[in-house]
């Protein structure tokens, strides 16, 4: 059993319960060699259970240390994993990198997202999915609540492998030899549900998922795993347009093809579907919400209002027919139209700071940084970079920190 202040592998105290579910509990913990927040899952489903146990735990470290390989902006890192306890309770359990956000679950239970942050969320979803593929890894587990919104709107997928490591019955060739389900039955591809998962059926998942966020409810309606099971090996899913007024066709075509029985039906792969629904957010008559994204963040820099719309329209108008680039080059650009029409304006001399006090410009600009979609890694060296540049006590303006720490990204 975990319980605050306990120390894991020498290193990691946990300081409070985030969450708990069927394989464990998560926990915030301090990493005391690094002085840094971690995220902490204990995966007592694998505690004890004798020779088997200890087999499956083996297992599972081993396919701990093939996910950790995976480095992407949407996949939570894994920093660390490792096993508590001793002797026949010792329990597995992994480090992640520690990410403040809100799961997909918790924002459904508010009502339906919108069609513009549902495409948004699904092509991010699925780069995650098109890096975990190439590399020989599926999830398995596509639902709501692994999958965070960060507070800058970046997504998140969380526990890749880790059903598939966790089944305490599962074997080299077969998913499962206990009847153990791998996967949450509501998001389960038919060939998931028969015990041959392939990376289609990651496609399926998210296509379930795609269909409760337009629509509020899921494709199948069921009162237990079973009927779950039974409904995606046999019925039809409804289109979303009969379930929600107001999705346009082009949602129902992408949706229902996720949502094939037969894998071959579906989309080949995750970056393809990447781009269908990037397209299908750029459709003729969409808004278009990297402008609002890009002129929010120019206004939280200290930025007129005026002077932030001139220089998104500014950007746009460099654009070809519906090419819309990724967010952090759209706003690259657009911190460049903004200083050249700065025309020279400043912002006040910048001021001196008291030695020790805190920097709030490191975390502003690593916040904006990793909300363009660089990484932590990346986004605390650039402002490394940047404070190096300093001299003495100076502390520059923000809209110059961050481009020059967009600078330091781009060399």
């Amino acid at each position: 059993m975990t319980v605050r202040d306990q120390l894991l592998g020498g290193r990691y105290r946990l300081v409070r319960q985030l969450g708990e579910g069927g394989m464990g509990q998560v926990w915030e913990a301090q990493d005391e060699t690094l002085g840094r927040p971690v995220a902490v899952k204990v995966i007592s489903l694998l505690a004890g259970g004798g020779s088997l146990g200890g087999e499956a735990r083996a297992r599972f470290l081993r396919e701990a240390r093939i996910t950790a390989q995976l480095q992407h902006p949407n996949i939570v890192t894994i920093h660390d994993f490792g096993e508590t306890g001793a002797g026949s309770e010792r329990v597995p359990f992994l480090v992640m990198e520690l990410v403040r956000g809100e799961g997909l679950d918790t924002m459904l239970r508010r009502g339906v997202v919108t069609l513009v942050d549902a495409a948004r969320w699904g092509a991010l979803i699925s780069d995650a999915l098109a890096e975990a593929h190439a590399a020989g890894i599926m999830h398995r587990d596509i639902k709501p609540s692994n999958i965070l919104i960060t507070p800058s709107g970046t997504v998140k997928v969380l526990d890749f492998g880790i059903a598939r490591a966790a089944d305490p019955g599962a074997t080299a060739d077969r998913l499962t030899q206990t009847g153990f389900i791998v996967g949450t039955p509501p998001y389960m591809a038919p060939e998931q549900a028969r015990g041959f998962p392939e990376p289609r059926s990651d496609l399926y998942a998210l296509g379930c998922l795609l269909f409760e966020l337009i629509t509020g409810r899921l494709p199948f309606q069921a009162p237990d795993a079973t009927g779950y099971l039974s409904a995606h090996l046999t019925q039809e899913p409804p289109t979303p347009s009969s379930v929600s007024t107001g999705v346009p066709s082009g949602w129902d075509d992408l949706v229902l093809r996720l949502l094939e029985k037969d894998p071959a039906q579906r989309y080949a792969n995750a970056a393809d579907l990447a781009q269908a629904l990037r397209q299908l957010d750029r459709a003729p008559g969409r808004p278009q919400p990297w402008r609002e994204q890009v002129r929010a963040a120019l206004v939280g820099l200290g930025y007129s209002g005026e002077d932030a719309e001139a220089a998104v329209d500014a950007v746009a108008a460099d654009l070809t027919g519906d090419e819309v680039p990724p967010l952090p080059a759209m706003f690259k650009s657009a911190l460049r139209k903004v200083l050249a029409l700065d025309g020279g304006r400043t912002h006040g001399a910048a001021p001196r700071q008291a030695p020790g006090r805190p920097q709030p410009w490191r975390e502003q600009v690593r916040a904006a940084l990793v909300g363009l979609g660089y990484s932590g890694k990346d986004a605390d060296a650039a402002v490394d970079a940047v404070a190096a540049d300093l001299t003495g006590d100076e502390v520059p303006q923000l809209p110059a920190a961050l481009k020059s720490a967009l600078r330091k990204l781009s060399r």
